[in-house]
């Protein structure tokens, strides 16, 4: 098993260590406080300019004429992100929001960083088959 430190900062506890039964520091953990993100020093303030205040939730329903298009994914060394999404792609919440170029963060509440192209897809077919609705998650990719 292979451990990295990042410069400065602690290294993770021995399994046996009292703070948990991991052995993976506890500091640092993102938890959430009234709209807020607190990360040890960091604070990201909701409706900041920070992406997550930017994610984007549609839920879509897919029919045999309509498509989205994935590009990148893991496979390529990206995350994944939306390529051309039809015009047969129906909008049940969230208006026609979905854009080219926007990285997936989650597809009916599977994260989705990590996979690859084919995988991301095939997941995303699963889920829209038979015309079923489908929740996708997507940032604005960065500038």
């Amino acid at each position: 098993m292979l451990k990295t430190t990042t410069p400065g900062q602690p290294a993770a506890r021995p399994a046996s260590s009292p703070r948990g039964h991991s052995g993976v520091e506890e500091e640092g953990v993102l938890s959430g406080d009234n709209g807020n993100i607190k990360s040890n020093d960091v604070v990201i303030t909701a409706g900041s300019d920070h992406w997550s205040g930017q994610v984007v939730e549609a839920v879509v329903c897919v029919g045999s004429e309509g498509g989205i298009a994935v590009l990148g994914g893991s496979d390529n060394g990206e995350f994944p992100y939306l390529g051309e999404i039809s015009s047969g792609v129906k909008y049940q919440r969230g208006g026609p929001s979905l854009a080219p170029g926007a990285i997936l963060l989650e597809i009916q509440g599977q994260k989705v960083a990590g996979y690859t192209q084919r995988d991301v897809v095939a997941w995303i077919n699963h889920c829209t088959r038979n015309g079923n609705p489908c929740v996708i998650r997507t940032a604005p990719p960065g500038k």
